[in-house]
């Protein structure tokens, strides 16, 4: 996976990199943990059982499964988007009202 695509998917949303681990040579799998709206989310490549996984961190560092996708059907710009689309979802939305 292209670390440039997914920094640029995590910095479009509004988080940062904290981790990247890329195990290439175990099924294509890698890891990427992002911070930021006072946030940490782990989303995991997990190519030999063909899923992409998306956990939140809670307070005790217990990571809890927020989503899941079936990687069969996805390229790596389609990984991308997803972890943007799934970072952009979980951003705190700024309303504004009237002046």
């Amino acid at each position: 996976m292209p670390y440039l695509d997914l920094q640029n998917a995590v910095q479009r949303a509004g988080f940062t990199i904290t981790n990247y681990l890329d195990q290439r040579a175990y099924f294509g799998c890698w890891s990427l943990t992002v911070e930021g709206h006072g946030r940490t989310y782990l989303i995991v490549n997990e190519g030999r059982d063909g899923w992409l996984m998306f956990y939140r961190a809670d307070a005790a560092g217990t990571m809890t499964e927020l989503d899941k996708k079936e990687l069969a059907w996805m390229d790596d710009a389609d990984k991308a988007t997803q972890c943007l689309i799934w970072l952009s979802h979980s951003s705190p939305i700024v309303l504004i009202g009237p002046s």
